[in-house]
């Protein structure tokens, strides 16, 4: 195999980040053996890339090869009557979910879009709306079929090898390639949740709400007005759902994953094109708007919605986004633990309004901590804050979020790599301890003696002197 002459702009999924990687598509494992072969030859590193929704540069690959695992999507097992299911990397959660679906199974974690794959979710060790009571998606892997550079392709199952398979997942692509996932889906009574959502008038209140509903509810989500100041900084809503005890699971399934037809996506890109000039006064007013009549009364005693449709973004939204934000955004989702997080949260917003940043949507999660090696969850909450990039504000927005990164770090937080855009080495090891770095490491000089899988994440906060 020759890989191709001339690389090809990439991008992640925010749309933030572009990148010359020379593409190449795998549809087995003699594909992946044969691409580590022609890669090593020609001088070339390798990260594997599933559905691209990383919004940072985690399956970037500057100059290097991109080994895209997405044609990879067969279903190799399914046993119906324990909700076991094995996958190829490709393959995604959409998939997953239409395969399970009317035999009355689910995914445990699942992240709010459906167009990723089973791999990115392991590689990236993603969570949900219910970290808090169900820990990220790794918990719920069975087992992991992993191909090394060196040709060697070993099956890890926690229960035999906790300490490696701790490691391998959330491992972000960089100690080998997955080559095929077996998950433990969950038993669904029905196809319904029942959902309620109060308003807060403050960060405080929020917090007591996700005190009162966490021991009831199966999912937990605040949505943040980040441009509300003073005394109402961090106002907004708390949404929680349960799961219904009872009723018919497959009928609202298919419909939700339904491509978004020509019409309608017309129209979510008109009207995106129309919002894009006053994108920020829009915003403000619609948090204003969603504030004040969102959390109303006929949303506190619950109201019934499909399963499939509250987990996962509607299509239009994949319509409007590239049309609305041509540029992308950023992200800065910061992990803090619990007797930090009220005070470390009003410090990063009041401190992102002073610096005349302001965020389009705010997001905070409850969490609990976890065993793998490169962990980015702690005992506490997460606050996502997702900007409108630009080229002149990328260039103010990066030492705010910079300054920002370093406040929560010194309080003890963590950042997700999937959305982590500007951290440094030396702060990833202060968050997240100079011992794990040096344990991933050492298996990376183990499994990749050559240091064959990189990407630009991994030269930004492994390898800082090759950045």
């Amino acid at each position: 195999m020759i890989l191709a002459r001339q690389p090809v702009e990439f991008t992640n999924w925010s749309r933030s980040t572009r990148s010359a990687c020379f593409v190449n598509k795998v549809n087995d494992l003699a594909g992946m053996l044969e691409t580590l072969a022609a890669a090593r030859a020609q001088g070339l590193s390798v990260i594997p890339h599933g559905a691209g929704h990383s919004y940072t540069d985690a399956a970037l690959n500057t100059g290097g090869v991109v080994l895209d695992v997405t044609p990879m999507r067969r279903i190799l097992a399914w046993d119906v009557a324990q909700g076991i299911m094995r996958v190829e990397p490709g393959v995604t959660l959409q998939e997953m979910v239409q395969a399970a679906w009317e035999d009355g199974w689910w995914p445990v974690v699942s992240p709010s879009t459906g167009r990723v794959t089973v791999g990115g979710c392991a590689a990236m060790n993603v969570n949900g709306r219910n970290a808090w009571k169900c820990g990220p998606f790794g918990a719920n892997i069975l087992s992991l079929d992993v191909l090394f550079t060196t040709g060697e392709v070993r099956t890890f199952i926690p229960e035999q090898d906790p300490q490696l398979f701790h490691a391998l997942v959330g491992s972000i692509g960089l100690l080998g390639i997955i080559t095929s996932i077996t998950v433990q889906l969950q038993r669904l009574a029905s196809g319904s949740v029942s959902v309620h959502r109060q308003r807060a008038a403050g960060l405080d209140e929020i917090f007591s709400l996700f005190a009162e509903e966490e021991k009831s509810s199966d999912f937990m989500e605040a949505w943040l007005d980040g441009f509300a100041r003073g005394d109402q900084l961090g106002r907004g809503h708390v949404t929680c759902a349960t799961r219904c005890p009872s009723g018919p699971v497959g009928e609202a399934a298919f419909p939700t994953f339904a491509d978004t037809g020509r019409v309608e996506q017309s129209f979510v890109s008109l009207a995106a094109s129309l919002s894009r000039p006053v994108l920020r006064p829009a915003v403000h007013m619609a948090n204003r708007v969603n504030y004040r009549w969102g959390g109303g009364n006929h949303m506190k005693n619950g109201q019934l919605r499909g399963l499939v449709p509250y987990t996962f973004w509607p299509g239009a939204f994949f319509s409007g986004y590239p049309v609305l934000l041509p540029q992308g955004i950023e992200t800065f989702q910061a992990f803090v633990p619990q007797q930090a997080a009220p005070s470390i949260f009003k410090e990063v917003l009041r401190y992102s309004q002073q610096q005349d940043c302001w965020p389009l949507w705010c997001v905070i999660k409850k969490h609990q901590q976890d065993p793998y090696l490169l962990s980015y969850q702690v005992d506490g909450f997460s606050l996502e804050m997702n900007y409108a990039r630009a080229d002149q504000a990328a260039q103010h927005l990066q030492p705010v979020l910079q300054h920002m990164i370093a406040t929560v770090i010194a309080a003890g937080g963590r950042f997700y790599l999937a959305k982590d855009h500007f951290m440094t080495a030396a702060q990833y090891r202060q968050s997240i301890g100079e011992a794990a770095v040096e344990a991933f490491l050492q298996l990376k000089q183990q499994f990749d003696p050559e240091t064959r899988l990189q990407s630009d994440l991994f030269r930004r906060l492994f390898q800082p002197e090759l950045h």
